[in-house]
């Protein structure tokens, strides 16, 4: 009965270590993202419009440059164009609303630190025997799965506050439990924020440092 409860909950707020078994930190930055898209409807609908639209350009492009280097080995110039669009967002947010942009980078940011990874480590959880670590073995198991219930309740609670009908609400939920397994199937490809952006990151450092060869 209760492996059958927890398997359930599990489908409901996501495993310990993602449905892929790689880490829950893409499916955090994207419910982060949402969460905030969410607050700005709800408290600030005059630029929620322009975020959105920025946001949805944002994750496309990370998911865009991840499938590229994922199929083959991808161009420098991609790696250049992936932070020049995204030096463009983030100037575009801040023209719009320098305070949303600001609450927009530290939602997503200190989701991403607290999002469980592959060995369902984050900020806080630590294996014993790790530096820092004062949590036991049988909390290591627990905790990733309470994280993974605190920013689904958020979202829920987001969600329902919302000025909208409750069909809608409850579809909204529903496509974020559907999406989320194809999320972490995809984060299990290496397309995740983090990876990406290291991988552009270390193209354009290795192109640099050829040309002053």
């Amino acid at each position: 009965m209760k492996k059958g409860f927890l398997s359930i909950y599990r489908c409901i707020v996501g495993a310990e270590c993602g449905f892929s078994g790689e880490g829950n930190e893409q499916w955090y930055y994207s419910l982060a993202l949402v969460i905030n898209l969410m607050l700005i409807w709800w408290k600030k609908p005059e630029i929620a419009i322009v975020f959105t639209i920025l946001a949805v350009i944002h994750y496309a492009t990370v998911c865009v440059y991840g499938l590229f280097e994922l199929i083959e080995d991808g161009n420098v110039i991609l790696s250049y164009a992936y932070f020049a669009i995204h030096a463009i967002l983030a100037i575009v947010a801040i023209c719009v609303s320098s305070k949303w942009a600001v609450i927009t980078a530290l939602i997503v940011i200190i989701a991403f630190l607290f999002a469980p990874d592959c060995t369902r480590n984050n900020i806080v959880i630590r294996k014993p025997g790790q530096k820092g670590s004062n949590i036991t073995l049988r909390s290591i198991r627990v905790l990733p799965l309470v994280f993974n219930t605190i920013i689904f309740v958020v979202f829920v609670c987001l969600d329902f506050l919302l000025p909208i009908d409750l069909w809608t609400k409850l579809f909204i939920i529903a496509v974020a439990i559907i999406v989320h397994p194809i999320i972490d199937s995809l984060e299990g490809e290496g397309i995740i924020i983090s990876d990406v952006t290291s991988e552009a990151f270390d193209k354009i450092r290795n192109h640099f440092m050829q040309k002053i060869k």
